[in-house]
């Protein structure tokens, strides 16, 4: 596991910049009152999916050239026979880049069917349909923003952990615990929970997309004295406590 991973996955296909065709009133209020209860501009997948999923999406994107080479009616009557089908990731993928409410809704649904062996990928699918509307309202790309640890939000999942010489009794964790909920209001972020295993800590915090991870755990260790300047933030998985002691003893490469 690395230490720390970069949160922000490429915008892929979606960065692509294409003509938009001319929606009527009916169309962009469809799309609004889909999208109202959505505000923010970037958007961060709250399920804990896995990243391979998101990879495999661009590359089926890529497999179908449904980007390079665009167009709707082809989607559509592409998607339409698919349908006749049991729901499968070429559908999901198609249905996505369409741009419609419908074909949301078509997503929606396999969902809600629950097939295991798709229900990831659909996810994956979904959030990128929301995106692909929101893009036909916008005179800017929407960028999008991922985590294996998932999100809510404007926020994103890290854990880290910080250690001492010395054992963490129960009144310095009720310190950083005090230091790290008045930083975290101060940066529209969560303190979620806090684990003591006596010469360090394992916290969980959502940070805003807004503020930097690296800021938020500095200030806090400023605010603490009596923990060590070096810390372990990850947004990959929640690090084992066997992953964490080889850092104490300096035997991550």
């Amino acid at each position: 596991m690395p230490p720390i991973r970069s949160a922000r996955q490429p915008c892929g296909p979606l960065g692509t910049s294409k003509k938009k065709k001319k929606m009527s009133e009916e169309e962009k209020n469809k799309i609004l009152n889909l999208l109202e209860s959505i505000p923010n501009e970037f958007r961060v997948i709250e399920s804990q999916i896995n990243s391979e999923s998101i990879g495999e999406y661009y590359e089926l994107l890529e497999k179908l050239e449904i980007d390079r080479k665009p167009n709707e009616s082809k989607q559509v009557e592409k998607s339409n026979d698919l349908k006749s089908e049991k729901p499968s990731k070429e559908l999901l993928a198609i249905l996505s880049k369409i741009g419609d409410v419908k074909s949301y809704r078509e997503i929606e649904k396999i969902i809600k069917s629950k097939d295991s062996e798709i229900n990831e990928f659909a996810h994956v699918a979904l959030k990128f349909a929301r995106l692909n509307l929101e893009n036909q309202l916008s005179d800017e790309p929407i960028g999008f923003i991922s985590s294996e640890l998932g999100g809510k939000g404007n926020k994103l999942r890290y854990y880290f952990a910080i250690k001492s010489d010395n054992k963490i009794k129960k009144e310095k964790e009720s310190i950083i615990v005090e230091e790290l909920r008045k930083i975290c209001k101060r940066s529209d972020s969560e303190f979620e929970e806090i684990e003591n295993h006596s010469n360090y800590v394992l916290i969980k915090i959502l940070v805003s997309i807004d503020f930097a991870i690296g800021n938020v755990i500095e200030e806090l260790i400023n605010k603490c004295p009596f923990v060590d300047e070096e810390y372990l933030c990850t947004n990959v998985e929640k690090p084992t406590n066997e992953f964490i002691n080889k850092w104490i003893r300096n035997e991550i490469e």
